[in-house]
């Protein structure tokens, strides 16, 4: 079946914006971003991501309901969440992996981490809660002042997460000796409890 996106205006009503061509396989996860800066087209691009089973497309969508294929990935698990992290297309597994097309690199890469119960976004950020307790930061080395708190629950203490540098997730540094992305270990519950559930609120 196809990938249909259909867009809303005031004057016309509901229209189709994008249609994929016939894909082989049942769609199960979908991603829209509706605004991509700093993409070829300026303020007017927008990606939309499509994945079954550990195979994602990932298209750019023009206004003129053109779209093009970008590429399609594959994360060699099931693909159990995907998103977007500003114009970063993530794609993430409960067991440890996740995926991410950078938007700088035009690259698609995956990292091995502890098996993933949880995750949130907010702006620029990527929490992941582990099976092991652990609260994971993804993104830029050498963090700097605090931006937001998470609540402690259960006995937990408030989880202070530090603010990243400007760049931060929306380039998805890596290390230069193994080519990883950065994951910063912000948090690690001392009874080891599945992080199961996580919110994030940036003040």
């Amino acid at each position: 079946c196809p990938l249909v996106v259909p867009r809303l205006k005031e004057t016309s009503g509901w229209q189709q914006a994008f249609c994929s061509p016939r894909l082989d396989w049942v769609i199960e996860r979908v991603a829209l971003n509706a605004k991509v800066l700093g993409g070829p087209l300026g303020d007017h691009d927008k990606m939309v991501a499509a994945a079954s089973c550990s195979e994602i497309i990932l298209w750019a969508l023009q206004g003129d309901g053109d779209g093009s294929e970008i590429g399609v990935f594959r994360l060699g698990v099931p693909v159990e969440a995907v998103f977007f992290v500003g114009n970063q297309l993530i794609a993430a597994s409960h067991t440890g992996k996740i995926g991410v097309w950078n938007a700088v690199t035009k690259h698609w890469q995956i990292q091995d981490v502890v098996p993933i119960n949880s995750y949130d976004a907010a702006g620029t950020f990527l929490l992941l809660g582990c099976n092991n307790g652990s609260i994971y930061y993804v993104g830029e080395e050498g963090l700097g002042d605090t931006a937001g708190t998470t609540p402690g629950w259960w006995g937990w203490p408030a989880v202070t997460v530090p603010a990243p540098r400007p760049a931060d997730v929306q380039k998805f540094p890596l290390r230069m000796k193994d080519n990883d992305l950065l994951v910063t270990e912000l948090y690690r519950d001392p009874s080891e409890d599945a992080v199961t559930a996580l919110s994030v609120y940036l003040t």
